[in-house]
């Protein structure tokens, strides 16, 4: 969900975005990023530099910026400006999203929540969470077999918390296993599963297939050179996707 697009591989093993920006990702004064220091500025790519940090995190092309675009482009005036609140962290588990009040280390949750509450309060009206995360969860069948409880839980605290807005949640169902960690007992099947459990037992929950998308599991088309990140492209594509699916359900909220 953050972005890996773009991120190269050095000789030297440092992983470098190559700073090409497609017209789909390119910079718009209607639309807007909602920054590590929690203000407005014009997006710009990698959406989540500042957000996705870590050592081995290095943040390129996404979603979120072709997402506006299409979505501007598909519902003309009513869009508006689109303000996008980037929050996601790459390699993570579910359990480190979490609410757990009795776990000061437990900062994900909180820190997703005030991002939600301050991006609000200068007018903006957030209209959507876009969840794609479960590689991590996929890898290990103890935390796959969790998995379905654990979204339930994790969107079911985030609607409570941030009463009385509406928040429809697109899920993208997951493509891989995160085959970077410890992978003995892997279940991709349990975690895709999962994905549409919760989509049947939460109102307002729609998924999408990122099977579907342009891209090969077999020869890795459409991945970036660790064939466990989409390329350019194919983010992209699923940025389009999921425009085209937010106004296909939610649009006339608009």
């Amino acid at each position: 969900m953050a972005g890996r697009g773009g991120v190269e591989k050095t000789p030297k093993g440092e992983l470098v975005w190559d700073g090409k920006v497609p017209s789909e990702c390119q910079s718009d004064p209607s639309i807007l990023r909602f920054n590590p220091e929690r203000q407005w500025e014009i997006a710009h790519e990698p959406l989540h530099l500042g957000i996705d940090v870590g050592k081995t995190k290095t943040p390129g092309i996404g979603p979120g910026i072709p997402f506006a675009h299409q979505l501007k482009e598909k519902a003309g005036q009513k869009a508006g400006i689109v303000g996008l609140v980037p929050c996601a962290r790459g390699g993570t588990l579910i359990e480190q999203w979490i609410k757990n009040p009795s776990n000061p280390s437990a900062t994900f949750y909180q820190n997703f929540i005030e991002r939600i509450k301050t991006s609000e309060k200068e007018g903006g009206v957030v209209r959507a969470l876009f969840w794609y995360q479960g590689e991590s969860d996929a890898a290990m069948n103890d935390t796959a077999q969790r998995y379905k409880d654990n979204l339930k839980k994790f969107i079911t605290d985030i609607r409570n918390d941030i009463k009385p807005r509406f928040l429809p949640v697109i899920i993208v169902k997951i493509a891989l296993y995160d085959f970077f960690m410890k992978h003995d007992t892997h279940n991709l099947p349990a975690v895709r599963a999962a994905e549409d459990a919760v989509q049947k037992e939460l109102p307002d929950i729609i998924t999408i297939d990122s099977w579907e998308l342009p891209m090969n599991l077999t020869t890795f088309e459409g991945f970036s050179w660790d064939h466990g990140h989409f390329n350019t492209a194919t983010e992209i594509a699923l940025g389009k996707w999921l425009a085209d699916t937010y106004l296909a359900h939610y649009g006339h909220l608009l």
